[in-house]
């Protein structure tokens, strides 16, 4: 794939036990075979998906950082951390 094409798709705390959390609010895909998904409609769109998950907040941050290096764009869900993390907003500021 050509450059522009890499997406990196960040998964923040807790989502990696997706399959253990209530069905009923979260449904009931597997944290797997939800990145399978993605990869799948991303490859529709010609975008080469690379995935990372995380309950680390500052492995988190220090993947932010680093994320220009490995995609063209973020596709971020950062889980508890979308509501208080100021140190994953200022890490998004630059």
């Amino acid at each position: 794939m050509g450059h522009n094409n890499r997406i990196q798709i960040m998964h923040g705390v807790n989502l990696d036990q997706l399959e253990r959390r209530d069905p009923t609010h979260y449904g009931s895909m597997t944290f797997r075979q939800l990145e399978q998904t993605i990869d799948g409609f991303a490859a529709e769109l010609g975008l080469d998906a690379r995935f990372f998950q995380t309950n680390s907040e500052g492995e988190f941050v220090e993947h932010l950082h680093r994320v220009r290096d490995v995609a063209d764009g973020i596709i971020m869900n950062a889980g508890a951390w979308s509501h208080y993390s100021r140190a994953i907003s200022d890490a998004l500021a630059f």
